[in-house]
């Protein structure tokens, strides 16, 4: 069965394996000899992303971010025949952390191409509460944070 599985898509399970282990030559084997990836930085989404294209310059990128005394943690994934998305929660010995959204695209169970969005220090962005809290009530704009907007019918008077 998991044979047949890995011929239509990718045995996730066993990347989820590869990237936990810090194993960058079985994370390798996923690629397509062709493969893209793209870095983006969250923080800086107005730059041009950071690209690599072909499984040699996929190895050598793998094998530094894997290369060091990391843990990885993957979670929240979605597994498509063609598409997968995963969050991956990286911590370094440092105390520092980072936070990888990606998105793989599948052909015959390979990875053809992958986009990575990069986010430093996502647990200070979780405890000011990016992306938790309800956007801002829309306060009219003559009054002052904390005070009432004035009824409709008394603005058009």
């Amino acid at each position: 069965m998991t044979q047949r599985k890995a011929l239509r898509g990718l045995d996730f399970e066993t990347l989820r394996h590869a990237i936990e282990r810090c194993d960058p030559d079985l994370i390798l084997g996923f690629y397509s000899e062709e493969a893209n990836l793209s870095i983006v930085n969250a923080q800086a989404q107005q730059s041009s992303p950071f690209e690599l294209c072909g499984k040699p310059e996929i190895a050598k990128h793998l094998r530094a971010a894997f290369g060091q005394e990391t843990s990885h943690r993957v979670e929240g994934e979605v597994v498509g025949e063609d598409r997968v998305t995963f969050r991956e929660a990286c911590k370094y010995p440092d105390g520092s952390e980072l936070a990888v959204e990606t998105t793989l695209e599948v052909r015959d169970g390979k990875i053809v191409r992958q986009v990575d969005v990069v986010a430093t220090n996502p647990q200070a962005e979780r405890d000011a509460g990016v992306g938790q809290r309800p956007p801002p009530r829309n306060t009219h704009p003559e009054t002052r944070p904390g005070m009432e907007v004035p009824p409709l019918d008394r603005l058009l008077r």
